[in-house]
């Protein structure tokens, strides 16, 4: 059972606003300098905007690569344990959440695109995105503790897509409120790679996806596909034929 450990932190009545905001946002991140870097950069429109956040934003993240392309409205929390390969290119109004207590982040590797809209959100989990994967806008990358979410090489993520580790609360207790009966971990999801998620897939906590598969559009994959190189459909998702 995972307990929502970051939930209680943040709602704490013994803290004070500016610590739980640092907790939420920032982690080790050096208040002012992140406050300076967002508040003056993260909106700018154009190319000003696109320069100035490429010379100034890797000052607030743990590690950031060459010719790493920012877009505006990015939402950063815990920059401090967010890597970021070279020639990444995060659009406008992405989400990445790195939060946790002891957690390692996130990681994204070279040559990777986020689209528009995209969360990577962690809950005390750590998300590994591979070199050259694409993963479509609104998409939703999710990792709470003990299951961690892991993206390999030359992924394509369409639309729409839910990846979801953890975050399923247990509910047996009727005396209890669901949110206070903790979480169940399956141990996170693996994206083999060479994959291909069409839109709307919705991947659930423990599954492993082979290299080389393909699922169709609005499938849901709640049991791992370990045969490499078939397409896959349904609800849930049942292996259909060899790719080639």
């Amino acid at each position: 059972m995972v307990k929502g450990k970051v939930h209680q932190d943040i709602t704490s009545t013994n803290k004070s606003n500016i610590s739980k905001y640092r907790e939420l946002y920032l982690g080790s991140q050096n208040l002012f300098i992140y406050e300076i870097i967002i508040i003056l950069f993260s909106n700018l429109p154009g190319a000003l905007g696109l320069a100035l956040r490429k010379i100034f934003y890797p000052l607030i993240f743990k590690k950031v690569g060459r010719n790493v392309i920012f877009g505006k409205g990015i939402t950063i929390r815990h920059p401090k344990k967010i890597i970021i390969g070279d020639n990444v290119i995060i659009e406008d109004n992405c989400v990445l959440d790195a939060k946790g207590g002891d957690n390692k982040g996130i990681t994204l590797g070279n040559g990777v695109l986020i689209s528009r809209n995209v969360v990577l959100s962690c809950k005390d989990g750590d998300i590994s995105i591979g070199n050259n994967t694409i993963l479509g806008i609104n998409s939703l990358v999710h990792a709470v503790q003990g299951s961690n979410v892991s993206i390999g090489n030359d992924v394509l993520i369409s639309a729409y897509v839910y990846l979801v580790g953890g975050g399923n609360y247990k509910y047996s207790k009727p005396n209890i409120p669901i949110r206070q009966q903790g979480l169940i971990s399956k141990g996170g999801i693996s994206i083999e790679d060479n994959v291909w998620l069409g839109a709307s897939v919705n991947v659930t906590d423990g599954v492993t996806i082979k290299k080389g598969n393909i699922i169709g559009s609005y499938s849901l994959v709640n049991k791992s596909i370990e045969k490499q190189d078939f397409i896959s459909y349904g609800v849930p998702a049942k292996l259909s034929k060899k790719r080639y």
